[in-house]
């Protein structure tokens, strides 16, 4: 089981994750990364890889796994774009099926669409 950050460009997930061993403490929850340290580290390879790099590094749907271990609970913080079977690939993606998982909205993640003031 994982935790970390994750991108949708286009169809497809880019992540950056570590195991649940490897998290670091945030509150209450423990986690990893940063979407702009991401960005600004990653280095393109492939065609949807550089259409991330092609613009800010909020422009597209994102979000953040986390883990809360006095609850034993996963939180997915999704942008609204995200769809229900996008939330599921997320799930399994972070390898947390069969897990207590609840999804949930956070005004740090909202793409270039749903962000009524985004400017790029």
């Amino acid at each position: 089981m994982d935790v970390g950050i994750f991108f949708k460009v286009s169809n497809e997930f880019l992540i950056d994750s570590v195991a649940l061993e490897a998290a670091e403490p945030y509150g209450e929850a423990m986690q990893h990364g940063g979407h702009y340290d991401f960005h600004e580290s990653f280095h393109p390879a492939m065609p949807v890889e550089r259409r991330f790099k092609a613009h800010a590094y909020d422009f597209y749907p994102r979000g953040r796994v986390v883990f809360f271990p006095a609850r034993s609970t996963w939180r997915v913080y999704a942008d609204p774009c995200l769809t229900k079977d996008d939330i599921r690939k997320i799930i399994a993606l972070f390898r947390l099926d069969g897990q207590a998982v609840e999804v949930a909205a956070d005004e740090h993640y909202r793409c270039s669409i749903c962000n009524k003031s985004y400017l790029e």
